[in-house]
């Protein structure tokens, strides 16, 4: 079992790794003879601090959480802090326990990313969740349900891959968990290949963690596990790339049963198209529903795909009458026509989701909005538990149900002056909203910290460009 702290000691500097190829960072600064990237070095403390605050709230909740990347490298491969650089914290959750951990993070004061993609897609289809915590110094937090991204691998490689000989963290008195040396290996690799291998940092956690623990991996385990998840042709076009630029290379026996595994089209097709996923939907949609395994899995994700459900719909037409689905659907499909008319693409995209002086991300009309004038409607999921994005609303049998944001309305900030407000699944304008402004509701008597202080009359927006916080 592996233990690491950061509660009491600090980092030990020491000179960087003898990997070739690969710079060591210059700085000013300096600890005795070796030179310190301070500005990395506070970041990455810092993330490590919210780490483990993350850590005691997954732990109070019951969830379990293994870290991929940048965290664990940092708590179990490097001792120096700026020596590798943390662009966000990826967090592995179980598929049973994702709900649980959004409510975590949400309580934490986590606000959720617009998803990269249909939010219905997450967790059967997409991989991840993004998350932001902190306003001032705000990090990205990627909540995965599995490790990787491609849709094959969410058949090929199973749900107990990573978890079932993780190790033990103890990161600020929060018990996380990490990959076992071998299982890294195979992440780091699988991760760099289907993102073309685009960075020497990933190069160089690959490189070094083979000097580092390649002793204490079975290596043949480690090709049965690559080859029976599917993995064995990603991990071997990352290390042959390992090997090319900084001369590291895993045991010669180990690296021939690799390269003995037998590759498929599907194995080659997944890692080449792995890097252009965002830019070539189209193909990343075609390149998924050939290379995935699992029939009844695959049909579903292209009935899901093209024809959505109520919940994504409703983002599409804000009208509600005996046809409205079939209307949201053709305007769905005819958007991209409609889209070059500048009134047809006013009507149909009324909001839109965009950076806030408020926080973080927020809603803004595109058009002019009277008082009483519906904006947007939102379909919403039945949740049973409270959270940041969990709101009570009145069903079409006059129920009170508590349903979670979806769509659009899951970014609108609060305003003590609202513009609008949610009623009966709908978002409606309380006072004329210009094109342009900020669309905001009011979460209620206890939102902000402005009542306190007596700022009457002006809105939570205005307080913050005066400097006064709206949460």
């Amino acid at each position: 079992m592996t233990t690491a702290t950061i509660q009491s000691n600090p980092p030990r500097i020491h000179e960087t790794n003898s990997v070739a190829g690969i710079a060591a960072p210059s700085s000013p600064h300096s600890f005795g003879t070796v030179p310190v990237d301070v500005p990395r070095a506070f970041r990455n403390l810092r993330m490590m601090r919210l780490l483990s605050r993350i850590g005691h709230a997954f732990n109070e909740a019951g969830v379990e959480v293994l870290l991929l990347k940048g965290a664990a490298l940092n708590l179990t491969l490097y001792t120096r802090p700026d020596e590798r650089a943390m662009d966000d914290l990826d967090l592995l959750v179980r598929p049973c326990d994702i709900e649980a951990a959004c409510a975590a993070l949400e309580g934490l004061g986590g606000l959720r990313g617009k998803s990269q993609v249909r939010e219905d897609f997450f967790p059967k289809y997409h991989y991840e969740v993004e998350y932001t915590l902190g306003r001032i110094y705000p990090v990205k937090i990627d909540l995965h349900v599995r490790p990787f991204r491609p849709l094959r691998y969410s058949q090929t490689v199973p749900e107990s891959a990573l978890w079932a000989d993780a190790e033990v963290l103890d990161v600020g008195g929060a018990k996380m968990l990490h990959p076992s040396p071998d299982d890294m290996l195979i992440h780091l690799a699988t991760h760099s290949a289907i993102h073309g291998n685009g960075r020497d940092s990933w190069l160089k956690d690959i490189a070094t963690w083979i000097e580092r623990f390649g002793d204490q991996i079975d290596w043949a385990r480690f090709v049965q596990k690559a080859s029976s998840w599917r993995l064995h042709y990603a991990i071997q076009f990352a290390l042959d790339v390992v090997e090319q630029k900084l001369g590291v290379t895993i045991p010669a026996e180990a690296k021939a049963s690799l390269k003995g595994q037998r590759v498929t089209w599907p194995d080659r097709l997944t890692v080449k198209q792995a890097p252009f996923d965002a830019s070539r939907p189209t193909r990343h949609v075609c390149v998924s529903a050939i290379c995935t395994p699992n029939l009844a899995f695959v049909l579903s994700y292209l009935w899901g795909m093209t024809i959505p459900d109520k919940t994504h719909m409703a983002d599409w037409y804000s009208g509600r009458h005996f046809g409205w689905l079939p209307t949201a659907h053709v305007l769905r499909l005819c958007g991209p026509v409609f889209g070059k008319i500048p009134k047809l693409r006013d009507f149909l995209c009324r909001v839109e989701v965009r950076d806030s002086k408020v926080h973080g991300i927020g809603v803004f009309a595109r058009r002019r909005f009277g008082s009483g004038e519906v904006i947007s409607r939102f379909a919403g999921r039945k949740a049973n538990h409270k959270g940041m994005y969990i709101v009570p609303q009145v069903n079409s049998n006059g129920e009170t149900v508590r349903v979670e944001l979806s769509g659009d309305v899951r970014f609108l900030n609060h305003s003590c002056s609202a513009n609008a407000t949610l009623d009966r699944f709908a978002l409606v304008a309380v006072k004329p909203i210009p094109a342009g402004k900020e669309i905001t509701i009011d979460y209620g008597p206890v939102a902000c910290s402005c009542r306190d202080r007596d700022v009457k009359g002006s809105s939570c927006s205005e307080a913050s460009e005066n400097g006064v916080s709206a949460k």
